[in-house]
């Protein structure tokens, strides 16, 4: 009888770690695949990551060329809004010096300015 018990005890004690050694088995395959699946998503956000970088960097390098390009454009208008003030005061008389002071211009400009647009000039056609 006492070893039909024990037999019974060790069955019992059997199944039982049998049936927690199954569990912590299967735990272990869902824990396997759910950690492959975070993998696989972090792979796929990282490899997103390094083409958003890219893209920004090229952003920020066509910003810049355009920041560039507008300054220079800038530049521009703000010496032909010189070249023409200087125009119109050659047309009224003003002296080389005067168009080098009051337009910033340098002295080859107000010489140029000068014979092209001076009143002496115009009066001589």
């Amino acid at each position: 009888m006492t070893t039909l018990i024990i037999v019974m005890a060790i069955t019992i004690i059997t199944l039982l770690v049998t049936n927690a050694c199954y569990r912590l088995y299967k735990l272990n395959q869902q824990q396997t695949a759910k950690i492959a699946s975070l993998q696989n998503q972090l792979a796929v956000l990282c490899a997103g990551a390094v083409g958003t970088d890219q893209r920004i960097i090229r952003f920020e390098q066509t910003l810049h060329q355009i920041k560039e390009q507008q300054h220079t454009l800038d530049l521009g208008i703000n010496n032909q809004q010189g070249y023409d003030h200087a125009i119109r005061l050659a047309r009224k008389g003003a002296s080389i010096n005067q168009l080098i002071d009051n337009c910033n211009l340098s002295d080859e400009e107000a010489h140029l300015i000068s014979r092209l647009h001076s009143s002496d000039h115009q009066s001589m056609h």
